[in-house]
């Protein structure tokens, strides 16, 4: 495969007066309806059967190193929601001094549905963010891209956003070591480069069921999803291990967050299913509740290491 072409431009902003979104100043195009979703601000226009879709995501601070962001902006915004096909790349400089990587693709849907689209990373010094153009196709993507890089040369962070002046408000990330303790108890561990493993024991009188899960995972705004990608379980019996199958690999979104227990001085991760889903990895639901809650101060008792190679 041929590299990438990586030009280098500059995008003109706009004098729209500004408004603010997720950290963000922004200007809206001319013609465009707006719309504040949980993560993201949809600009979209509609003409005929031909449409154009901005979707602003909110701003977030650099964690881990530009190349490891970027790739986890594309998977985040991209790769979760579309097979993607990358047909050329640009490097872009805003005149606000904010710099932008811009990848053209073609994607499709998990229902088939093809259309076309542009990726712009913008990277602020020391933040990061997306912007996700689609149209139907790459001759009405052409129409599009000049209302969506006005967008993206407006953009500038909001420094008295909520996002950074408020402790509460800054963007949380799943990660960490977190566990229930009881019959059954299970721990999460989520790794800063997108994998998570999940280990579980339930004892009962003679015998013992582990389990253990590994996959990646995405988070985008408070949604939370697990793909897991290997899987074992076993029943240990007099000192005996008995494999057993597995719980099918089951993709799953929750909704998450974290809260803090005064009382007990512990964060806890808590995970809501989607309606009328019991996710197997986490079994029933604690009495009265609609959600999964697992602490960072939870320290199960394991009788069982994790299995070699899942």
């Amino acid at each position: 495969m041929s590299r990438a072409l990586l030009v280098s431009v500059m995008l003109f902003g706009t004098t729209a007066a500004a408004d603010t979104f997720g950290g963000w100043q922004y200007a809206a195009p001319p013609g465009y309806a707006v719309r504040v979703d949980a993560d993201h601000l949809a600009l979209t226009r509609q003409t005929g059967s031909t449409f154009c879709s901005i979707s602003v995501f909110e701003a977030r601070a650099l964690d881990l190193p530009v190349a490891n962001e970027t790739a986890l902006e594309w998977h985040n915004i991209v790769a979760t929601s579309f097979k993607a096909t990358v047909k050329r790349r640009a490097t872009l400089t805003t005149t606000h001094g904010v710099s932008v990587a811009a990848a053209t693709v073609a994607l499709v849907d998990a229902d088939a549905n093809a259309f076309a689209g542009v990726h712009y990373v913008v990277m602020p010094p020391g933040m990061i963010g997306s912007v996700l153009l689609i149209s139907n196709t790459a001759a009405t993507l052409q129409a599009c891209e000049p209302a969506a890089t006005a967008v993206v040369g407006s953009l500038a962070i909001d420094w008295a956003s909520p996002r950074f002046t408020d402790p509460e408000a800054r963007v949380e990330t799943p990660q960490g070591r977190w566990a229930t303790v009881g019959a059954t108890s299970r721990e999460y561990t989520f790794a800063a480069d997108g994998t998570y493993r999940f280990h579980s024991e339930a004892t009962e009188p003679g015998r013992d069921h582990v389990s253990d899960e590994t996959g990646a995972y995405t988070v985008v705004g408070n949604q939370l999803t697990l793909t897991p990608k290997k899987a074992t379980a076993a029943v240990v019996e007099l000192g005996v291990t008995k494999v057993t199958p597995p719980v099918l690999l089951a993709k799953t979104t929750y909704t998450w967050g974290k809260r803090y227990v005064v009382e007990t001085n512990e964060w806890q991760l808590v995970l809501t299913p989607p309606p009328k889903t019991t996710p197997s990895r986490d079994g029933k639901l604690p009495a009265n509740a609609a959600a999964y809650p697992y602490s960072d101060q939870a320290k199960p008792a394991w009788k069982f290491a994790s299995q070699p190679g899942v």
